[in-house]
């Protein structure tokens, strides 16, 4: 405020001066002006932002009608000019789970303290599913090393290993001398039964022998039983029989013979009763060494499961190819660890992703131009040799001018005369969709 004074009236008057004024107008007290300007900047701000949004749409579609209709002029000229990617192949060797031989602990405890121990304490001692594969005992190739299917890569610490094929083999042998043992005992089984139906044999005979002799002093005495009495006083003939005399020693004879003929019958019967036992001690025999070799067969199974771990710690290269990666020997392999990774020797794949439309141009063994921005002007042959069989969204990191969310199927061109760019490395391919007409 200034003050300024009334002409003539002597008084001076507060006049609000334009300066102020001017402020006020801009600033106001957030009621009256300045919320109108407010409002009118951000309708301001919210058109052009809209008008940006509708833009950049019209340029998106714009340039996928664009694209369209080129992939579509250049199907009609005879080609595709599409983006594809080199395949990364590789096989990882890693590190095997080698299961540790369950170590007998008791061999060579042979005293009765040692063996009541031995009675009291675990047998074994068995290892879980192991964590770690083994020490790298040996390495034999190196990175950049070309090698073949089947060539030896590196060796593990078979120690323990090596102690579990002894091990096995020790009680494969010892199976096999198991069933030896019973098949003696069955032959000398069959030699007692053989022995015993000899004796069987003879003792009949005896027996039948025995019996004729008694049926003829039987009859003796019969005979002598029937011849009439002497008189009183009377002197015998030389060389008569007395029956007197002859009677009593012919039944102490018989009674002799029917005791032998008891014996005789009962050893028959205990032989019986002998054969008996033998034939099922023979039995016993033929079942348990049946039994023990099928024990022993399992032993020669666990014999080859033992050698096959041994041999599981010997690394071995799955395809021909390059090592592009080897472990350094003296270290520890966990289990699953990657120890070696080989590129194998086979021709360069290239993927690309095309949509229906592009795919109806396309047939195995159609020609292809590969070129990449790395190859300084090097254009590399090639030839459609896969077509998937699937629809599927083209991975976000697949260098494309197809919209990610379109389907597509993915085929597969392999590059001819052993050319083989970076893997991983993206590529521009003309497909020559003409090469049929």
């Amino acid at each position: 405020m200034r003050q300024s004074e009334r002409p003539g009236s002597g008084r001076v008057l507060d006049t609000p001066c334009r300066e102020c004024m001017l402020v006020s107008d801009n600033y106001g007290d957030g009621n009256g002006v300045n919320d109108r300007g407010d409002t009118a900047a951000n309708a301001d701000i919210k058109r052009r932002l809209t008008a940006v949004v509708l833009v950049l749409a019209l340029l998106g579609v714009a340039s996928v009608v664009v694209a369209h209709f080129q992939r579509q002029s250049g199907a009609d000229r005879g080609y595709l000019a599409v983006a594809g990617d080199v395949r990364a192949v590789s096989y990882v060797v890693r590190a095997p789970a080698l299961s540790s031989p369950a170590i007998d602990v008791t061999v060579g405890l042979a005293s009765s303290s040692q063996a009541s121990v031995a009675r009291t304490t675990p047998r074994s001692v068995t290892a879980n599913q192991p964590t770690v594969s083994g020490r790298i005992a040996e390495v034999l190739v190196a990175e950049g090393d070309t090698v073949v299917a089947g060539q030896t890569l590196a060796r593990l610490d078979a120690t323990l290993l090596d102690l579990g094929v002894k091990q096995a083999e020790a009680a494969a042998a010892k199976a096999r001398a198991d069933v030896a043992v019973l098949a003696d005992a069955l032959d000398t089984i069959g030699s007692g039964q053989a022995d015993l139906a000899q004796a069987k044999r003879d003792l009949l005979g005896a027996l039948a022998k025995a019996k004729a002799q008694r049926a003829d002093l039987a009859a003796q005495l019969a005979q002598l039983e029937s011849m009439p009495a002497p008189p009183p006083g009377s002197v015998l003939p030389t060389g008569t029989p007395n029956p007197g005399v002859l009677i009593p020693q012919l039944k102490a004879g018989l009674a002799q013979i029917d005791a032998g003929i008891a014996k005789m019958e009962s050893g028959l019967r205990t032989m019986a009763s002998g054969s008996a036992k033998l034939a099922d001690a023979r039995t016993q025999a033929e079942n348990g060494r049946e039994l023990l070799g099928i024990v022993a067969d399992t032993r020669d199974i666990a014999t080859s499961l033992a050698r096959a771990r041994r041999d599981s710690a010997i690394i071995t290269a799955p395809v021909d190819g390059l090592v592009t990666f080897a472990r350094r020997a003296g270290g520890v392999a966990m289990v699953n660890a990657p120890l070696f990774r080989i590129t194998p020797d086979t021709p360069a794949l290239v993927d690309t992703y095309l949509t229906a439309e592009q795919l109806a141009h396309v047939h195995v063994g159609d020609p292809v131009e590969v070129t990449y921005d790395s190859g300084a002007g090097v254009v590399l042959a090639g030839s459609v040799t896969a077509i998937g069989e699937d629809s599927v969204f083209p991975p976000t990191t697949f260098p494309t001018d197809v919209v990610h969310m379109t389907r597509t199927t993915r085929v597969t061109i392999t590059l001819e005369g052993g050319a083989r760019p970076p893997a991983g490395t993206p590529v521009d391919l003309i497909i020559r969709t003409d090469s049929r007409s």
